[in-house]
């Protein structure tokens, strides 16, 4: 039995009516001020017990009223009598007043709990505002519709909030010192700039045409009432503003540190979370009245009392790779074959040099049984490169990021005077990804000339266990990633034997090419860039990546179109070199552009426009019309968009009388024809977090139309995709390759590096 973590009203509205109301005197004329002022009016409302929504923007009305009393209509008469009220006749209320009507509510029931909006997460005030302890029960909270009836899916988690110190605060005028912090309400990075020099009651700030000392705006604006007058307000650069503004000291955080892990006893297992999520439900909402009723809220539901599907996708038994030779194996038994015939692409040799704090016996052994490990693999052939620093070996003499940079530029033009294969070890002192992004810069960068040396990061202890024989498991996973750099964008460990949309309907079997994107905030550059990988084919035998910058936070029109324009001239040199190579066949005829979370509807609806009619004002022609114009592209094409969102806060767990376990992986759960659940990877501790997949967009260009894949096609197809991560022998993860890839990528590029096109991050 499939359990969620959804809770269903149980006497659940029927028929509900509306009154919109028109509001012609309102003091705001601009739209997006205008809509600010009625949620401001909506939220006002909800709090004395009114349930109401922003009204459709296509009707009449500004403001909806979900089953109105007439004490209700009264009481906006009386309040807002000065902006003209004009009630509309009652009707049916649409999904979509319903819906914002039912969020509003939970939000505004929560705020008079206690509980503070986090980013995604609530926390309650008290706990929050508790300096003993960083670790604050917290819980995600969404509130929707499902078949007609109000839900909230609850999952509990923790929210790290690390407390600013006052040596923290006392040093961030020093640019070299400056702290990344997370910033109330929407838990923003940032980053500490300095004390803006007064106190919060000293500041004002304009709010619907009022000027308003801090303390007061904030609680108008954010909900938010424990501002003192006198309390310290600190200057924060916001990336995603692009600005610096004042914040309270009390609403500024540190950001998590890095190599800090969750303590064991706040990973919470099926069973606890499912518990936590029950009397979670109780505690909290069960005085909530919804509609002229009291939400009297279900207990925990199945998949089937939602009425939802859960198809299974089978098991790593079930599932087979090729390697070497093309022979086949199953998932559980790569090792093994790996041993045995080789990987698929064929041998790589190459020669490597190791960046250290300080040379020892340990790291010289470490690494030649790392080199041990690459042959007996049968991946090719490793060996130290001598004519670099002592034998090979590049001491730093040093912990310091700064300090390992400055070595490397020392060296470079030797690394460019070895004319064979040659990958550079960077071993990490501690948890100070610093040093390994500092490094890396300097290894990519093309100095004078020089050109790019591809890394592989491993950590101190890690060469010891290696130098002691007791490292094999990280060896065998560290040396499938050195044959992936050193052998480049071709070169794959294993692929699949079956092509990952061989199941999806109207679609030629191994056709399709798999993008992944991510916006990639670059703060200390003030600017951000968007990062994309692919895999160029169904079977997941080449690998294409690259970078657009964005001068935004946003995917913009016009880098949509460049970067759909450059994979499709990188997939087909692809499909024309696999026509001529005599290896199996690969016939471009489908694209799938995955976005690395949600999707808006805005976004959604620039993306559609693009991909159908180009971008007119800058010149940039529809794709069908690209596709009809090359010589090098095919004729014709199937686009489909997908997001992936890899935190959403619906569990699934399994139920056996009392016991409560994770589901195995290859399970899913499918809520619409668009969107669904999938577990592609049962944890060995905690609650597998699903994965949450939906369908944006589908067209067919220049081709009969071909019906549009399921959201269990889509799930099955990323599910088969999960199965290419080469970075991990033993066991496979949760993610498909080239959304790894784009996450690998899109943090070098968060670092300020400037990634090689085609460099395989694993």
């Amino acid at each position: 039995m499939m359990l969620t973590n959804i809770f269903q009203m149980r006497n659940s509205p029927e028929n509900t009516k509306i009154r919109r109301v028109k509001l012609s005197g309102l003091p705001v004329d601009e739209k997006r001020e205008r809509i600010s002022f009625i949620q401001s009016i909506i939220s006002s409302l909800n709090k004395m017990g009114v349930d109401a929504s922003l009204a459709p923007q296509d009707s009449e009305g500004d403001i909806s009223i979900i089953n109105p009393e007439g004490s209700h209509l009264d009481l906006v008469r009386s309040m807002y009598d000065d902006f003209n009220p004009e009630f509309l006749k009652e009707q049916e209320a649409t999904h979509y007043e319903l819906k914002e009507a039912w969020q509003n509510r939970v939000r505004t029931h929560l705020d008079e709990n206690g509980f503070q909006q986090v980013g995604r997460k609530y926390v309650r005030e008290e706990d929050m505002l508790d300096s003993n302890s960083d670790f604050k029960e917290a819980y995600e909270i969404q509130a929707e519709i499902i078949n007609g009836r109000p839900a909230i899916s609850i999952d509990p988690c923790t929210r790290i909030m690390e407390s600013l110190s006052a040596q923290e605060i006392r040093e961030s005028g020093n640019p070299d010192t400056r702290v990344d912090t997370q910033v109330l309400p929407k838990w923003k990075s940032g980053k500490l700039v300095g004390r803006a020099g007064f106190k919060a009651s000293e500041k004002s700030f304009e709010y619907h045409g009022e000027s308003l000392p801090t303390p007061e705006y904030w609680k108008k604006k954010h909900d938010i009432d424990f501002v003192d007058d006198d309390e310290e307000m600190l200057d924060i650069y916001i990336p995603d503003y692009d600005m610096e503004l004042p914040y309270p000291a009390s609403c500024v955080f540190g950001s998590f540190s890095r190599g800090r892990s969750l303590p064991d006893n706040l990973k919470k297992g099926p069973k606890k979370r499912v518990s936590e999520a029950a009397q979670a439900i109780d505690r909290y909402f069960d005085s909530m009245n919804f509609a002229g009723r009291e939400a009297n809220l279900s207990k925990l539901t199945t998949a089937q009392e939602l009425g939802y599907d859960t198809p299974s996708f089978g098991s790593a038994y079930d599932f087979d790779v090729r390697l070497g030779s093309d022979q086949k194996t199953s998932v559980d038994g790569i090792h093994k074959a790996l041993k045995r015939n080789g990987p698929y692409a064929g041998d790589v040799d190459g020669e490597y040099v190791v960046i250290t704090p300080e040379d020892s016996r340990e790291i010289r052994d470490g690494f030649e049984e790392l080199a041990s490990i690459y042959n007996q693999l049968n991946l090719g052939s490793i060996q130290r490169c001598e004519q670099v620093g002592d034998d090979g070996i590049i001491e730093v003499g040093s912990k310091n990021s700064n300090t390992y940079a400055n070595r490397i530029t020392e060296v470079r033009d030797e690394l460019d005077a070895i004319d064979t294969d040659l990958i550079a070890f960077v071993v990490l002192p501690g948890f100070d990804q610093d040093v390994y992004f500092q490094a890396r810069g300097k290894l990519f960068e093309r100095l004078f000339g020089n050109n790019p040396v591809p890394a592989q990061a491993i950590q101190y202890k890690n060469v010891v266990k290696l130098a002691n024989d007791n490292g094999y498991f990280i060896g065998v996973n560290t040396a499938s990633q050195v044959y992936v750099k050193l052998g480049k964008v071709g070169s794959a460990v294993w692929i699949l034997d079956e092509p990952a949309d061989a199941h999806v309907p109207g679609v030629e079997p191994g056709s399709t090419c798999y993008a992944y994107h991510d916006v990639s905030r670059r703060p200390d550059k003030k600017s951000a860039a968007t990062a994309y990988s692919a895999t160029t084919d169904s079977y997941g035998r080449y690998i294409a990546t690259g970078a657009q910058p964005t001068g935004g936070e946003k995917l913009t029109d016009e880098i949509f179109h460049d970067i759909l324009n450059e994979l499709l001239r990188k997939v087909s040199a692809f499909h024309r070199r696999q026509e001529t190579s005599g290896e199996k066949e690969f016939h471009f005829k489908r694209l799938v552009f995955a976005k690395d979370g949600k999707i808006g509807w805005k976004e959604q609806k620039m993306m559609k426009k693009v991909i159908r009619e180009g971008v007119p004002s800058e010149g940039k022609r529809p794709i069908s019309t690209i596709l009809e114009e090359s010589n090098l592209l095919p004729d014709d094409m199937i686009i489909d968009v997908v997001s992936v969102n890899k935190s959403p806060n619906k569990r699934v767990v399994t139920r056996d009388g009392n016991s409560f376990d994770n589901v195995a992986g290859g399970n899913a759960m499918i809520y619409s024809d668009e969107s669904g659940l999938l577990v592609s990877h049962k944890p060995d501790k905690g609650t597998a977090q699903p994965l949450e997949i939906t369908a944006n967009d589908h067209v067919s260009l220049n081709r009969d139309d071909v019906p549009e894949p399921s959201a269990e096609h889509l799930l099955r197809e990323y599910y088969n995709l999960s199965y290419l991560n080469w970075s991990s022998i033993f066991s496979q993860g949760k993610y498909a390759l080239p959304q790894i890839l784009t996450q690998n990528l899109g943090e070098n590029l968060s670092a300020g590096i400037d990634v090689p096109e085609n460099m395989a991050m694993i």
